[in-house]
């Protein structure tokens, strides 16, 4: 397996990525709010001999910078950073993007701006819209980073959403936390209110522009995400399919790490799935 890894220099950010393998097929993860391309290391391992894998840290997170300007990362910028890391893959077979948590609305989004340039569309806790729960979750943050205690922060989303997740990532939870910056916590803030300010996910994104096959996996005890969004998106998708994944939760393969075969199913043996 071939690896590589540098910094893509991108308008006012400094983005840097990891290449894992040396496929024709190009695999590009999306991850979700403050996690670094870390979260995707068992992905990595499992699809680098099917995919040519990208992972990257997004504007604010991880080991990014934001050169100039607002620490705020618009839904237009995010999405050019992935159109520019697409560019410098350079795909020469199928691209598949793999979106978790708030990385599937990136992911759906570029589908849907670019249906002929995205073949296969894998979304992870997929949401229409932030529920009540999300939204007293991001009242509760924004008190911690008014306060600056930015540590408090793990809490919150393990005693929130992240019961089910093993020691092992809860550390890392809180060891992320512990050190955030305060220009990663500005660029976190900022992000909360994106999602407020976001609405309806139909409201900005057509996803009925989608030509992608797609798959949308959701954990049937994740609090944060409406369980009738992934139905509501698997009406407006043209090929969509969904898995209902009982007894997990927002974390999904981090909770149940099986989950990661279904994944292969869909996105390399293209397998009918048992649809929950």
């Amino acid at each position: 397996m071939k690896t590589g890894k540098g910094t893509l220099a991108f308008d006012r950010f400094e983005i840097p990525y990891r290449v894992y393998g040396d496929h024709p097929n190009v695999l590009i993860c999306v991850s979700g709010a403050l996690q670094t391309m870390a979260v995707w290391r068992a992905v990595t391992k499992k699809f680098s001999p099917h995919f040519t894998v990208i992972i990257f840290d997004m504007p604010g997170v991880g080991r990014s910078r934001i050169v100039s300007g607002s620490a705020h990362v618009t839904v237009e910028e995010q999405l050019a950073v992935v159109h520019a890391l697409i560019q410098l893959a350079e795909p020469r077979g199928e691209l598949t993007l793999a979106g978790s948590s708030w990385g599937t609305a990136i992911a759906a989004g570029y589908a849907a701006q670019h249906p002929g340039a995205v073949h296969q569309l894998v979304l992870s806790s997929f949401g229409m819209k932030p529920n009540a729960v999300m939204e007293g979750i991001i009242e509760h943050a924004q008190e911690l980073y008014d306060s600056g205690n930015y540590a408090a922060g793990a809490d919150l989303i393990v005693n929130m959403f992240g019961e089910q997740i093993g020691p092992t990532y809860k550390r890392q939870i809180e060891s992320q936390f512990a050190n955030l910056s305060e220009a990663n916590a500005d660029a976190f803030h900022q992000h909360c209110c994106n999602i407020l300010e976001l609405g309806h996910l139909q409201d900005v994104i057509d996803l009925s522009r989608i030509k992608a096959r797609t798959l949308i996996v959701n954990g049937a005890e994740d609090r944060i995400i409406d369980l009738e969004d992934m139905w509501i998106a698997e009406k407006l998708i043209p090929d969509c399919k969904c898995l209902l994944v009982d007894g997990v939760g927002h974390f999904l393969h981090f909770e149940r790490p099986e989950i990661l075969d279904d994944y292969e199913a869909f996105m390399v043996s293209r397998e009918p799935l048992t649809i929950a």
